[in-house]
């Protein structure tokens, strides 16, 4: 048997009649019937049968057992076709400056070794510009430390970190330290969303620092100047503390913590690429004892 005869079965027990599935094939219907006596001559049985006066084609008892085996061979023909024609997965990212630099590097390396068939982009964009992106398919996941007002897209809690004080190795507090202590124009501030800049304000003054960065490459410049300290996240904070001569110091008053969701279409959960991810992200952020994993 040929693709072709199969081809001609199945477009009849779609089409119910020899002329339509005929026409949907771009065939004639002499040629359609001549496939399906080889067809059947080969298989030594009747497929189908007329009822008198109708035009329509049933199939019989052993035309419907074989209906189940011709759509079988039909999706092994198309997914033999595909072996040479399969386009790549891939995973579009768009992360937060901070994230990129101290912590998603292992995740994207892990990611990179569990799964190679896939490609990754990493993309760089405010929470906006990102959900704009998910909505247009350009991006499958948007880090962001903020809340989405877009409630066609999901949000997802995946971590929640401490933040902590660092200071340069100069720097002898007593400690606890108190706000007092942590003097302004030593200060290496960093708006990290915006309620830290509200716990900022109301737990050491309305004041502006003397040097605000935003770029981890700036923080880790300012960070090696003496005498300085700052206020962190974890994550970022063991970051530095490989490259910078810095130390943790202890706080006499609360310290906020640094939510971490994930945005992505409603139908994420679909996405394979996604779920991979996630899985990786997980295995990294469980290795950072401070940080509670949500996913």
């Amino acid at each position: 048997m040929t693709i072709s005869e199969i081809e001609c079965f199945l477009s009849i027990c779609e089409h119910k009649t020899a002329s339509r599935a005929a026409e949907a094939l771009y065939i004639t219907q002499p040629s359609l019937s001549s496939r399906l006596k080889t067809l059947e001559r080969e298989l030594g049985g009747q497929l189908f049968i007329r009822k008198k006066g109708s035009r329509e084609m049933m199939l019989t008892t052993a035309g419907k057992e074989f209906y189940k085996l011709a759509l079988q061979y039909e999706e092994i023909i198309r997914q033999m076709h595909s072996v040479f024609n399969k386009q790549p997965e891939n995973l579009r990212i768009s992360s937060l400056n901070s994230l990129d630099t101290f912590l998603l590097p292992q995740v994207y390396e892990r990611f990179l070794q569990e799964y190679p068939e896939t490609e990754l982009e990493i993309q760089d964009m405010e929470l906006v510009p990102a959900s704009r992106s998910i909505h247009t398919g350009d991006t499958d996941i948007a880090f962001t430390t903020g809340k989405s007002n877009d409630k066609t897209l999901k949000q997802t809690l995946v971590f929640c970190e401490p933040m902590v004080i660092v200071c340069s190795d100069d720097l002898n507090y007593d400690t606890p330290v108190t706000p007092e202590q942590l003097l302004c124009s030593q200060e290496v501030y960093v708006e990290w969303n915006s309620s830290f800049t509200k716990w900022h304000s109301e737990i050491l003054g309305d004041t502006h620092p003397k040097l605000t960065v935003a770029i981890m490459a700036h923080l880790k410049q300012f960070m090696q100047r003496k005498p300085c300290w700052a206020i962190m996240p974890v994550s970022v904070a063991k970051g530095l503390e490989q490259d910078c001569n810095i130390k943790r110091v202890d706080a006499a008053f609360e310290l906020p913590e640094r939510e971490v969701s994930i945005l992505t279409a409603l139908d994420s959960e679909n996405n394979i690429a996604i779920t991979n991810f996630y899985a990786c992200l997980k295995e990294i952020v469980s290795k950072y004892p401070e940080i509670d994993i949500m996913i």
